[in-house]
């Protein structure tokens, strides 16, 4: 049973109880990370995984801001903006200003980023399924029990 650990001192760490919790936590992020970095290896292609999150973002929560993506991808502005003209550059995304503040430029996902954006997830759908065939019908089970918990240690994420 995975255990909520506070931040641990040496004499914490020592206990055999505190170690075994320690090492499920780093199981379970080195699983998600690992599983994370698989699918998008499997479905990149040429755009980064910066430019597909912030696709992803705008497919999620429509036109927004340089600001917005900014908020919504935990990055500065200008490093916002600069993943925005990339994909602008490959006609991933539209920029177009502000019908009510003409000097607000607000960005949306192109006909061909939304393309783009499908075909990147099939792909890592498609990786994903390919990982789970080699699972028997117990592990399937288990892993679909634990779905909720895993959505609701994301809950709240933007």
């Amino acid at each position: 049973m995975l255990t909520i650990m506070p931040l641990l001192d040496d004499a914490t760490i020592a206990s055999t109880d505190a170690r075994s919790s320690i090492d499920d936590v780093n199981r379970l992020r080195l699983a998600l990370l690992r599983t994370a970095r698989n699918i998008r290896t499997h479905s990149l292609g040429e755009v980064t995984q910066s430019q597909v999150a912030v696709l992803a973002t705008l497919d999620r929560h429509g036109e927004s801001t340089i600001g917005q993506i900014a908020d919504h991808e935990h990055v500065q502005p200008p490093s916002a903006s600069r993943i925005v003209s990339h994909l602008e550059q490959r006609g991933l995304v539209v920029r177009r200003t502000d019908g009510g503040d003409r000097r607000r430029a607000v960005i949306a996902l192109s006909a061909e980023g939304a393309t783009y954006l499908s075909e990147v997830r099939c792909a890592g759908n498609s990786w994903l399924n390919s990982r789970l065939a080699d699972l028997d019908d117990d592990e399937l089970d288990r892993l679909s029990a634990a779905l909720p918990v895993l959505e609701r240690l994301l809950a709240g994420e933007s």
